[in-house]
């Protein structure tokens, strides 16, 4: 099977004009080419020179990985269709100029690839490096640069078959993290920090490997306002407190985000707990429901905005975003996001109501809908706190 994000790539560089695009987001790079670029964190992130780079052609073959020499072994297992090349950034036993290494690397892959003056070349604008940008001024010194942000986030925006099942796999591993919190939180007495850890835990037993993670978890009167990042903290859970947990592991290149808030220690929750949780549950369901092809994106956030105010109660934020390599996509679920709902696209839903700095309570629901033509499709389907 060919790639296929590669492929809608293309076509959407050559419907902007574009003949080559040097990607430089580690989001692009992996959606192009499947490998799963490392987060930048860590001693290899400050010794790599710059972080991968990816050239591919437009109206051609041309699919490059320019990798630091410590990626390649990685790079080359899990890309799907790319040359990957690599330079040597540092060596730990004799003086290395990386920065040289990359350079002439990158002029020799832009000369192979028949990179001309009169090439247009798509870059994008937020994370090429400057030295990466020199050398093509140095190489093709009449080359045209245009911003590949548009393009790419048009590939991006329906998601392939092969996308779909990393998304599944993404939120089942997420479901593991969300059961465990509902075990955590049966009885009261316990540390945020231990519950994360067993959150965290059961996460990467699911998946088989260790995870990135980012989110939150907040307990007690620490839900009343979004207040990121929240927690977890040094804090003993009471029986009665509401515990607030967002995740978003990211999995094989791919994000699940998702959110749930319960009450701690097996208590019937207070009236005032359960105007928010029950709120926030039927607002997800709500916007759900109009994730549909014909419908508009802000159509789910008035959904929701219009069941929150059925229980007297004010949004606290827009109702969520498309996912996929990154947390978070467009478009938005916002007021104002006329985007066309169409079948393919992914959707983390999560819609809050919070009481505010001077209140104790709020509550945020959230699980991600894949769009299909006969409607949305819940998936990441742990149960509710509410």
């Amino acid at each position: 099977m060919s790639n296929q994000e590669l492929e809608k790539a293309r076509a959407e560089l050559r419907s902007v004009g574009a003949d080559f695009a040097l990607l430089s987001s580690g989001e692009c790079i992996t959606y192009v080419s499947h490998y799963e670029v490392p987060t930048s964190f860590g001693a290899l992130a400050t010794l790599a020179f710059v972080p991968p780079l990816a050239l591919i052609g437009a109206r051609d073959a041309t699919a490059v990985l320019l990798i630091p020499s410590f990626y390649a072994a990685a790079a080359k297992a899990q890309s799907d269709g790319f040359e990957v090349v690599s330079y040597e950034p540092v060596n730990w036993f004799e003086p290395t100029d990386g920065r040289a290494n990359f350079l002439n690397l990158l002029h020799k892959m832009l000369k192979e690839a028949g990179m001309t003056e009169t090439a247009k070349l798509a870059v994008e604008e937020q994370t090429l490096p400057l030295a990466a940008l020199q050398r093509i001024a140095d190489t093709a010194p009449q080359t045209q640069l245009m911003d590949a942000t548009a393009p790419l986030a048009a590939a991006r925006m329906l998601k392939t078959a092969r996308e779909l099942d990393k998304l599944r796999h993404a939120a089942n591993v997420n479901k593991a993290g969300h059961t465990e919190l509902l075990r955590q939180t049966r009885e009261a007495g316990k540390n945020e920090f231990a519950m994360w850890s067993a959150v965290i835990n059961a996460m990467e037993l699911a998946a088989g490997h260790p995870l990135m993670v980012f989110g939150e978890l907040v307990t007690g009167t620490r839900c009343k306002m979004v207040d990121y990042p929240g927690g977890p903290k040094d804090v003993v859970t009471q029986p009665g407190d509401l515990a607030l947990m967002d995740m978003s592991p990211r999995v094989d290149g791919y994000w699940s985000d998702t959110t749930n808030t319960m009450v701690i220690g097996g208590v019937e929750p207070t009236a005032r707990q359960t105007r928010y949780g029950v709120a926030a549950r039927e607002a997800f369901h709500a916007a759900a429901e109009m994730l549909r092809p014909g419908n508009q994106a802000k159509d789910a956030y008035l959904a929701a905005e219009a069941t929150f105010e059925r229980h007297g109660l004010k949004i606290g934020h827009y109702a969520g975003h498309q996912i996929g390599v990154t947390v978070n996509e467009a478009p938005r679920l916002v007021p104002y996001d006329e985007t066309p709902i169409q079948a393919g696209m992914v959707f983390s839903i999560e819609p809050g109501a919070y009481e505010g700095p001077d209140g104790e309570v709020g509550a945020r629901m959230e699980k991600s809908v894949i769009v299909h033509e006969s409607g949305p499709e819940i998936i990441c389907d742990f149960e509710w706190g509410f």
